[in-house]
């Protein structure tokens, strides 16, 4: 039987309820409550802070950036807009490093949006490869490698060092951000030349200039403009994709990348990903470095001392062009691919091919390797190798 509410309780109730709110405030604001529902120092620390397009960087606002920010609020180039910068992820922290060491300003990190959509293989139709869209000449200035086995353009990381370089070039000629992302987009030389030419050093007054590098600089203030303030555009900017974390093996042996991905016990497609610079079948001879998923180095250690991996020997033939041949036609004759025989000859245009001039072609044999030695420190597992030439070694480092 339910009893009957006292109204002579109301008063206690009352007192209870004031006592009980005045412990809540008490303690609750002794209590540690960020830390209860933040995550912790830790965490925070393991937590990329958030870049600003605007420090460091006087960003200006007229008509040309303008049109360019109507521009990439437009449906599809939205969707591309927020697509290279949710891939963005990937790599800028890398980048970022790499940009403090130089002194360039943060804004800068953003520019492969505008360059490749953060896609490492993007080629362009002039020839600029990469994240950074280098063009084989500024690669040769710098050092990147080119050839059939690799195309350094596409490392991010090495691509990376060499934008800062050229990208503080630029500024310390120039003195002006304006004109350095001008040159950066068309060259040194041929802004100088357009620079005399129109007798200014205002590149907002620049006319004669290609329609692509006229339409650069404005285009990169728009997304920076839109980065900055998002919401004042309407866009909702994704998360970043995780950043890539893996680990070195240094191989000082030919390797095709179906073996390194078996020794490592991951998909070939695996490989490419974490080396987009690998343009090849084969891992360039000597000492190269192959970037691998974070815990894969033990695997491939293991694998190599119980199941040795295939030897690969390259050596190359000369062939002399025939009435007819095409580069293609050689390739298909030779087991190789056109693209190899070009870089291997440096060749430019298939089209200046003449009959008599002599090719270089690389011909590859796979045998099977009897004995691996590793750089590792531990000899256990592995036979001896009476030819130090033949010896593959593995040497490791972790990268973060």
């Amino acid at each position: 039987m339910m009893k009957r509410f006292n109204p002579t309780s109301k008063p206690i109730i009352f007192v209870a309820g004031v006592l009980l709110g005045a412990l809540v405030t008490l303690f609750g604001t002794q209590l540690p409550w960020d830390e209860l529902f933040t995550r912790t120092d830790t965490d925070a620390a393991s937590v990329e802070p958030a870049i600003d397009p605007l420090k460091d960087f006087d960003l200006p606002l007229n008509d040309r950036v303008e049109s360019r920010i109507r521009y990439y609020t437009r449906p599809g180039a939205k969707v591309d807009l927020l697509a290279s910068y949710r891939r963005s992820g990937q790599y800028l922290p890398m980048i970022k490093n790499i940009f403090e060491e130089y002194n360039l300003p943060q804004a800068l990190v953003f520019l492969p949006i505008l360059e490749s959509g953060f896609s490492p293989d993007r080629t362009s139709r002039a020839g600029a490869v990469g994240l950074w869209q280098i063009m084989p000449s500024t690669a040769s200035d710098y050092g990147l490698k080119y050839n059939r086995w690799i195309d350094e353009r596409r490392d991010p990381e090495k691509s990376t060092i060499v934008a800062a370089e050229f990208l503080r070039f630029l500024y310390d000629q120039l003195a002006n951000w304006d004109l350095a992302l001008a040159a950066y987009n068309m060259g040194y030389s041929n802004l100088k030349r357009a620079m005399r030419r129109e007798r200014t050093a205002n590149y907002w007054d620049l006319k004669r200039i290609p329609a692509e590098t006229y339409n650069f600089v404005p285009s990169f203030y728009a997304i920076l403009n839109l980065l900055a303030d998002p919401e004042k555009h309407g866009l909702d900017l994704p998360e970043h994709a995780t950043s890539f974390e893996y680990e070195t093996i240094e191989l000082e042996a030919t390797f095709t990348i179906e073996e390194i991905a078996r020794l490592a016990n991951v998909s070939p497609h695996v490989i490419k990903e974490y080396n987009p610079a690998l343009i090849s079948t084969i891992a360039p001879s000597g000492p190269y470095a192959v970037r691998v998923p974070v815990g894969v180095k033990d695997q491939f250690l293991e694998q190599a001392r119980t199941n040795p991996p295939q030897q690969v020997e390259v050596t190359y033939m000369t062939y002399r062009i025939r009435r007819g041949d095409t580069l293609y036609k050689i390739a298909q004759r030779f087991g190789t691919t056109v693209r190899a025989i070009m870089a291997d000859n440096n060749i430019r245009s298939a089209r200046r091919m003449k009959a008599g001039q002599l090719l270089r072609l690389a011909v590859v044999t796979i045998s099977e390797e009897t004995s691996v030695a590793t750089g590792a420190g531990d000899k256990s597992g592995s036979a001896t190798v009476p030819d130090e030439a033949n010896r593959i070694k593995f040497v490791y480092t972790v990268e973060r």
